[in-house]
């Protein structure tokens, strides 16, 4: 047979009711029944089911789901009593910590809108994202390097409340005097950096003595009703009863704005529904959940009896859908950590509180990999870890499940912002192809289309743009109609990635068809920082490019030229440092290059980044030929 004609036998890469579960592994179904319900009512119902049950356990501080369902309902009351009801944004901006579900759910009973942001934004990303999306109050904790932004930006006049967390309250009672040591100790150096050694100890000693140690203890209380102040103590708002006024959810009313980029000109917010978020819940349930129909080896969740180790931030969609929303639904406890860069909190974690599942990111597996504590410890209670985020390089792959001991232990899965955020994943059971993005999920349909005609459908193991239809996929941009139109058409979310279906409808991601750079799960948007790059006034111009990085997939590189006549120009720690109050961390390239000609231009007198970005993928793989056994091919 000629090779034409066996190309013609080729299916179409479409995967969807009708391929899907023949493909499935034993006891998953694709076509399930989703309720149509708003969110609040899918977690009341764990906290009715799992009510003795820990539900949080915040670096050793735990609270029963039935004591989260209280503290909800408290600051359900005081959030009514401030105001807060239907169209009201509340923005949470903190670190992972106990109040960010209390918080997220609160704000949900009552109608409200959440808005995540990101403990990596300035004050500058800060002010954009609140401008968009209209957000009122902000919750935050009282570490300085987050409650000082946000007083910044109330005295502003960007906001109207600030509901202030102590940290404290949410850890056991002498880490909470510890931890309100240091921060005095941190701000007052930053206030005050002259200040004597015998004067701080003094402060120091005061300080502890005075604060309380946790929320059950007293305090000056203000009435909320008659007097509602630019800062409102978090104990303030749950000192009531916790009767607050029944409010009716539509099912397709907007339950979070989930802000996909930066701030110049390019931020989306994703409304994602109530209902949007309850699907990729159920969706979820389906493919992970038990089933007496699954073999009794797999990694299925057991509803009631897993723990998940939430150290992935709730700010990011990934973190918020996986290891928030969906272990709360399935009863189980969350062992929540503050700081994702903490690899020994988290090596620390999984030897002593042995989780049996941890939603994370590449970065994280490397870390973790590469950690000397990781040889000591006991990381095998892991049954499942879920690797999201950005795409995962082979080698840590390898390293990770080594670290473990357990091969097959991560399952790569794919999502996105728009789609509340799974679309697909490795099964618990079946095939594991860890250089795949597994399966699309039950009631999810994926399509690779020509990125040219979008309604020709490729042949399974072609190249093409991914297409999704599904129920978890969003509304649509909040106030950005014409970003709506090029993301969704005639019924497909345009993931704007390119990969391909094989012969067991298992999804490769292959390249982005956006210029956009992912790191560690992370936007980063390259004319951002080309544009926060040229305002130093000894740039002429610069281009920013994706490169291949093995630990965090990919990284960026700014190529810099100087104005003639610049006699000192800034070296690269002068360039950060100029960059701090414009982009975050995770938007600062990782590599620099100065050069000396005009930057290459496409015919029309635009910056060529493609051929830029093209030599440098081209100059990694070469030298990963020249050293196979080197992970850190040289990209300076």
């Amino acid at each position: 047979m000629q090779k034409d004609e066996k190309q013609k036998e080729k299916k179409p890469a479409l995967a969807n009711g009708e391929s899907l579960p023949a493909h499935y592994p034993e006891g998953i179904q694709w076509d399930i029944g989703i309720p149509h319900v708003d969110l609040v009512r899918v977690i009341d119902e764990s906290i009715v089911k799992f009510g003795s049950r820990p539900c949080v356990d915040f670096l050793g501080k735990k609270f029963t789901y039935t004591e989260i369902g209280n503290l909800i309902s408290r600051a359900a009351a005081g959030l009514q009593d401030m105001g807060v009801g239907k169209g009201t944004k509340v923005g949470l901006y903190m670190p992972n910590t106990t109040f960010y579900p209390v918080m997220f759910f609160a704000a949900l009973r009552v109608g409200a809108t959440v808005v995540n942001y990101s403990p990596l934004y300035t004050t500058e990303e800060l002010a954009a994202q609140i401008k968009d999306s209209g957000t009122e109050i902000m919750v935050t904790i009282d570490k300085h390097d987050f409650f000082d932004k946000a007083e910044t930006l109330q005295k502003s006049g960007a906001l109207k409340h600030i509901i202030k967390c102590q940290m404290g309250d949410a850890l056991p009672y002498m880490k909470a005097k510890a931890y309100r040591i240091k921060e005095t100790y941190d701000k007052a150096k930053a206030d005050k950096p002259d200040m004597t050694n015998w004067q701080m100890g003094n402060l120091m000693m005061r300080k502890a003595c005075k604060w309380p140690c946790s929320n059950q203890e007293t305090q000056e209380i203000r009435p909320l009703k008659d007097d509602k102040p630019a800062i409102v103590d978090f104990r303030d708002i749950i000192d009531n009863n916790g009767y607050f006024h029944s409010v009716a959810i539509d099912p397709d009313e907007v339950a979070v704005l989930q802000y996909t980029g930066g701030t110049t000109g390019i931020p989306k917010g994703a409304m994602l529904t109530h209902f949007n978020l309850v699907a990729n819940l159920f969706q979820t349930a389906e493919f992970y959940g038990e089933s007496p129909n699954k073999p009794k080896d797999s990694s299925y969740v057991r509803n009631g009896k897993e723990r998940t180790l939430a150290a992935i931030p709730y700010f990011h969609v990934f973190g918020m859908t996986v290891a928030m929303l969906t272990a709360m639904k399935t009863g189980t406890e969350i062992i929540i950590l503050p700081n994702p860069r903490d690899m020994e909190m988290t090596i620390d974690a999984i030897n002593k509180k042995k989780p049996t599942f941890f939603p994370s990111v590449p970065k994280q597996q490397q870390g973790i990999a590469e950690n000397k504590n990781a040889k000591k410890a006991d990381l095998s209670s892991l049954k499942a870890v879920i690797s999201g985020g950005a795409a995962l390089p082979s080698g840590v792959h390898k390293d990770f499940e080594d670290a473990v001991g357990t091969e097959g232990v991560v399952k790569q899965g794919y999502g996105m912002t728009e789609s509340s955020p799974v679309i697909s994943c490795n099964p618990p059971h079946g095939k594991n192809k860890p250089e795949s993005v597994g399966m699309p999920y039950p009631k999810t349909t994926v399509k690779i289309a020509d990125p040219d005609n979008p309604e020709k459908i490729m042949k399974i193991g072609e190249l093409g743009e991914i297409c999704v239809q599904g129920p978890q996929v969003m509304k649509g941009y909040y106030n950005q109609p014409e970003a709506t139109g090029e993301m969704i058409k005639n019924g497909w979310l345009h993931t704007g990635d390119l990969g391909y279906l094989d012969d067991d409808m298992y999804l490769h991601i292959v390249d982005r068809k956006k210029r956009l750079v992912i790191i560690n799960g992370f936007n980063v948007y390259p004319a951002q920082v080309e544009n926060a790059i040229a305002n130093h006034p000894d740039i002429a111009e610069c281009v920013v490019v994706s490169v291949p990085d093995d630990r965090s997939g990919e990284s960026a590189k700014a190529f810099i030229r100087f104005k003639a006549g610049v006699t000192n120009p800034p070296d690269i720690a002068e360039l950060k440092k100029f960059l701090e109050p414009h982009i975050n961390r995770m938007e600062t390239p990782k590599h620099f290059e100065f050069v000396e000609e005009e930057l290459p231009k496409t015919a029309v007198g635009k910056p060529d980044w493609k051929t830029l970005q093209d030599e440098e993928r081209r100059k990694y793989e070469q030298s990963k030929k020249q050293n196979p056994d080197n992970n850190k091919p040289n990209m300076k």
